[in-house]
């Protein structure tokens, strides 16, 4: 069967890719899985729609772009691209999974991977951001939890919001899904950089340890009202480490400047993930040769005088403020 102007059916073929089903369709472009005709590979093959214009034709293919410059297994890996009957298009690696929204609530997950999701999350962004690229567009149903069929546990889909750091200035219209979790300064069409994604994680994390929202109907709503704060997340759980409760805090600040970078969280979670989530049995032990017995300075040596009586003497050294250390012997 041949599909018609914007449909692709089962059996159709685009470069050397099969198509098999649709997955998702929209106003700019339609998504089928696909099967490569020689490789052993089923990827996700994004097409854009015949009567989409010029501009979304250019904004498909710079997620195909940015998304190639990543080379990171918690992102999708571009196979290829190219145009169908003057439409672009490109194939991206197929993955499957759940998605973050199952693991929202309080109480899906314990505190300890709670940190390792958003520590890995946060792994993505910064890489992504290191290479000049943010999301932008981050919320739960684009992240699906892979476990360790790829290697990482967690992969970030559809970056079609993304931008570089230095792309031109543009307001941005979020949908109803990705309302609560957009940062101020993309609407308001203000310079941004990798702390717009810094805040979609803070509302995420909030959730998973709250179980609500921190701001009633989005923080520009919020704003409208005259204030921009939420409650604190230790109000909602006390018993959220200190450190934990303090940055996603100051990830959900109003002024983009008062949070963190996404390095910054990433490090601070990597160090919560050491404290909180390896077990005091597993974590390393200090090198032996960084191990120093040295003898306190009071030690008495033992001496014997003339006549063979011993005699008590305090250690005395070249350097009376740096004891010698004492050699065991095996």
């Amino acid at each position: 069967m041949v599909g018609t102007a914007d449909r692709l059916y089962l059996g159709d073929r685009i470069g050397n890719y099969r198509i098999e089903v649709e997955r998702a369709s929209g106003p700019v472009w339609s998504e089928y899985r696909a099967v490569h005709l020689v490789l052993p590979r089923r990827a996700v093959l994004k097409l854009m729609n015949a009567e989409a214009d010029h501009p979304q034709a250019v904004s498909m293919l710079r997620e195909a772009c940015l998304l190639d410059a990543l080379h990171h297994p918690g992102v999708l890996r571009v196979y290829e691209s190219g145009l169908h009957e003057r439409r672009p298009w490109f194939a991206t690696e197929l993955v499957e999974g759940p998605t973050m929204r199952g693991v929202m609530t309080p109480g899906a997950l314990e505190l300890a991977d709670v940190i390792l999701v958003l520590r890995d999350v946060a792994e993505v962004l910064e890489h992504a951001y290191r290479r000049g690229i943010i999301h932008c567009g981050l919320r739960p149903d684009r992240i699906l939890m892979t476990g360790r069929t790829r290697g990482f546990p967690l992969c970030i889909v559809d970056w079609g919001d993304a931008r570089a750091h230095d792309a031109k200035l543009q307001q941005y219209v979020p949908s109803q899904a990705a309302w609560h979790y957009t940062a101020p300064e993309l609407v308001q069409g203000d310079p941004i950089d990798d702390r717009a994604d810094v805040f979609a994680v803070g509302v995420m994390a909030y959730q998973m340890l709250a179980g609500c929202l921190p701001f009633e109907g989005g923080i520009l709503a919020t704003v409208d009202d005259g204030t921009a704060q939420h409650v604190p997340i230790e109000v909602h759980c006390p018993h959220v480490p200190p450190d934990l409760a303090k940055l996603v805090d100051s990830m959900l600040a109003y002024d983009r400047w008062d949070r963190p970078s996404a390095s910054e969280v990433y490090a601070e979670l990597a160090w919560l993930a050491d404290a909180y989530c390896t077990p005091v049995a597993m974590r390393p032990l200090p090198a032996a040769a960084s191990l120093r017995i040295r003898r306190p300075r009071w030690t008495p040596v033992l001496q014997f005088g003339p006549d063979g009586a011993p005699m008590h003497e305090r250690a005395r050294t070249q350097n009376d403020d740096q004891p010698p250390e004492i050699e065991v012997e095996e």
